[in-house]
């Protein structure tokens, strides 16, 4: 059974028998190809017919009347099938999903919004790619300050549950890590991996699975009381990561969520950061980074540029909420550029 918004092939007959029990919901949607497609055909041949009895050559011969007189053609309808002329009948094709005539004509309806057509090809890319994702989140101070119109609600709040959203749109084949930063997290480095980029279909030897040691993760993160945006070390570390960890035939990207601006004074610059990624970038293996501003202290500036520097682009929310929609504009951004 395919999920919402996904084509299987199947016979007219089996769209009918599906579509005669099911509810509105998980009903089919028949469409027939306008450039032709394959017919089934049942052909009717008795076997071993000189091995036969008398009565049982009548009996086949008589089966062979019944499919074809006017009851048994009834039945054949009833039942979902085509006639022999193998014309279609618009009860059947209606039942099994589809529309008559076909190819049919109908009036042009009102397109579709552009964030639906964002949120489309966005999946379109990761869908008929497959994903390679190891997204970044600021754990700086300044996660913990509240959202407007959000009562009781920090920036990490929301952006969490930004990310369990998103992380829902992703399938057992896709592939999702997840990197903390702030500064001196792990020793002298801002950054800090808490889950190995893994398909979320694969189980860890305890049993549990990716997706869920991510949302577990994604809930455990907590913003540092005196974090500080240790953003450029942590740009530079988890690109270079991706690149070495790149997979052919996926979509291979780095996503860096951040609120703030860099507050490392012992970190790389900008200048050189952008020269470094410039550098490292190779269009045999495209990772384009994916920067995220949240919030109106994101230095929104230097995510543009860093981002472009790899083929990526940066997208600036001002809701957090806003971070599941921005993905997907920043994923179809990439697709165009030939980054993906």
């Amino acid at each position: 059974m395919p999920r919402r918004n996904q084509a299987v092939v199947l016979s007219e007959q089996a769209a009918f028998a599906h579509n005669a029990e099911a509810d509105d919901d998980s009903r089919l949607d028949l469409f027939y190809p306008k450039d032709g497609t394959a017919e089934l055909d049942y052909p009717y041949t008795v076997l071993n017919d000189r091995e036969l009895t008398t009565v049982r050559a009548r009996a086949a011969t008589r089966f062979l009347t019944l499919l074809t007189d006017a009851r048994g053609r009834r039945a054949l309808k009833k039942d979902g099938f085509r006639t022999a002329d193998g014309k279609v009948s618009e009860p059947v094709a209606q039942a099994a999903g589809g529309r008559t005539p076909q190819p049919y004509a109908v009036t042009p309806s009102p397109g579709p919004s552009a964030r639906e057509v964002e949120a489309a090809l966005g999946m379109w890319t990761i869908t008929v790619q497959s994903a390679r994702l190891n997204t970044v989140v600021d754990a700086s101070a300044s996660m913990s300050d509240p959202v407007p119109g959000r009562p009781g609600e920090s920036r990490m709040d929301v952006t969490k549950a930004s990310l369990r959203q998103a992380l829902s749109r992703f399938n057992a084949g896709d592939e999702i890590g997840l990197w903390e930063f702030s500064t001196e997290l792990d020793g002298d480095r801002d950054y800090r991996e808490l889950v190995a980029t893994r398909r979320l279909g694969a189980r860890t030897p305890d049993g549990t699975g990716q997706r869920a040691e991510l949302a577990a993760a994604f809930d455990a993160l907590k913003p540092l009381p005196e974090g500080s945006t240790g953003l450029y070390d942590t740009t530079l570390a988890a690109y270079k990561k991706a690149q070495e960890t790149f997979v052919r035939g996926k979509f291979n990207a780095v996503v860096m969520l951040t609120d703030g601006a860099n507050q490392d004074p012992g970190s790389i610059s900008r200048g050189a950061l952008v020269k470094e990624l410039k550098r490292l970038v190779d269009p045999d293996r495209p990772v384009p980074l994916i920067a995220i501003a949240v919030g109106p202290d994101a230095d929104q500036a230097a995510c543009r540029e860093i981002a472009q520097a790899t083929g990526g682009s940066a997208q600036q929310v001002n809701d957090p909420a806003q971070i599941n929609t921005a993905m997907l504009k920043a994923i179809v951004a990439a697709g165009e550029s030939g980054a993906g």
